[in-house]
This record gives C-alpha cells, structure tokens and sequence, in this order.
C-alpha cells in the first residue's frame, strides 16, 4: 500500500490521522485546525488561504517533518 503524498488537496484531517507529528506545526502557526471539526472537510490549500500562508512553505515544512521522522512522502 502506498503511502499518501503531501498534496494540496489532502484535508488537515488526514494529515493529522497520518502524521500527528505535525500537530506543532499547526501550533505553531497559530492554526485552529487541530481538534476542529471542520478539519476533516478542509484541505491543505484552503487553510493556507484562510490563515493567509504560502501554501508552498506550508508543505514544505510538513514534508521536513514527515521526512525528519523516518517517513516516506
């Protein structure tokens, strides 16, 4: 089975179920996705443009620390 790639349209919710280490990344940038129930309906693209991110850097820092942990993106 092949792992899920870091992609924009992947929801917070299965970024979140997939990679919890990332959870801090949310965190950090001020982001109300984790525990929100609407993470489950929102992508990645969208809450970069609602928290006003550059959806690029977003998933680049994701891929550092998904990468960091031993996984594969």
């Amino acid at each position: 089975m092949e792992h899920p790639r870091l992609v924009p349209d992947l929801t917070v919710a299965e970024v979140l179920d997939r990679w919890p280490q990332t959870i801090p990344l949310f965190f950090r940038y001020r982001m109300a996705c984790v525990g929100c129930p609407v993470a489950r309906f929102e992508t990645l693209a969208e809450v970069a443009a609602i928290y006003g991110l550059n959806l690029s850097r977003l998933l680049s820092e994701l891929e550092q620390i998904v990468e960091h942990a031993g996984e594969r993106v």
